[in-house]
């Protein structure tokens, strides 16, 4: 009987790519979101909270209307 084969996983898992693909999906998210007026729920201290626009757009260093700030 054949025995069964094992991959090293953990050799080809890039886990810091991993990471930084899904916090660029979850910005994207937000944005988008955001741009379309409505707010996201988050939990904060155990408690769940809307996030307006205005909160994400200012999070990720943003203008009210979603564009980088000019000086």
């Amino acid at each position: 009987m054949l025995e069964p084969t094992t991959l090293p996983t953990e050799d080809l898992i890039d886990h810091a790519k991993i990471d930084t693909a899904l916090e660029t999906a979850f910005r994207d998210m937000l944005l988008e979101h955001a741009r379309l007026g409505r707010p996201v729920c988050e939990s904060r201290d155990g408690k769940v909270v809307w996030v307006t626009p205005a909160e994400i757009f200012a999070r990720y260093g943003l203008d009210e209307f979603g564009r980088e700030k000019t000086a």
